[in-house]
């Protein structure tokens, strides 16, 4: 059984009374499980205690809050407050979880995971994958860079009520470079690529990575009609 929790909430017990507000224990362990994604404190003590599942919070690489799941949590325990004290309290049960789960990182969402982390992830999955290397060793142009990947991140499946696997995906582009001086003939300098993550849950926020790839094709958009007929 994992002590996260209860380590969590007495590191936002304490950090909450430093502001002058005094929050039943309980209640953060609530908040605290809405952030791991869990509707209860007690339907993520049955998780940690399942022994069918392969993974549980402590065997977690990486944890991605559900942050908006935290707030509808403390709104509905600490009704008749303020929506400050709300705040307060999602904010300082975030914080508690991120010191307390050290060295695991802790990301606040899809979005500060993919652009904190996954996206460079994804890009060096792209990079190594087999499939990619040999569509760049097929073109005149060289590489030296990695893909750029977009800002935002593609609409996945929901993390937190993933069963057994979640995977996350970016579709990109290689830019490579081409000397017109040498001796080999242009085929195209861009690739289209794309690369995936695959992980296994530990709890509904918790990941461990199973596998990673990538797969990449020529962009030919450089071609006109009368290309062919140029080379005749």
């Amino acid at each position: 059984m994992t002590t996260l929790v209860s380590r969590a909430a007495y590191a936002a017990s304490q950090g909450l009374a430093q502001q002058g507000l005094t929050i039943k224990r309980s209640h953060l362990c609530e908040v605290i499980a809405a952030l791991l994604g869990y509707g209860t404190h007690a339907a993520l003590t049955v998780d940690e205690a399942d022994p069918a599942l392969d993974y549980h919070l402590d065997d977690a690489e990486i944890l991605v809050l559900h942050r908006p799941m935290g707030e509808g949590r403390a709104s509905a325990l600490v009704m008749g407050t303020s929506a400050v004290t709300t705040t307060a309290v999602v904010t300082a049960c975030v914080e508690a979880l991120v010191a307390s789960a050290a060295p695991t990182p802790v990301f606040v969402g899809i979005a500060e995971f993919y652009d904190a982390h996954a996206r460079q992830a994804l890009a060096e999955a792209i990079v190594e994958a087999d499939d990619v290397v040999d569509t760049m060793a097929g073109s005149n142009a060289t590489f030296p860079d990695e893909p750029e990947l977009p800002d935002e991140c593609s609409p996945t499946t929901d993390l937190w009520t993933a069963a057994d696997e979640w995977t996350i995906e970016a579709d990109g582009e290689m830019t490579g470079e081409y000397d017109p001086e040498g001796d080999r003939m242009f085929n195209g300098d861009t690739l289209d690529c794309r690369g995936w993550l695959t992980y296994r849950k530990a709890g509904r926020a918790g990941l461990v990575l199973l596998d990673s790839g990538g797969g990449a094709a020529a962009d030919d958009s450089w071609r006109d009609d009368n290309y062919g007929d140029e080379q005749l």
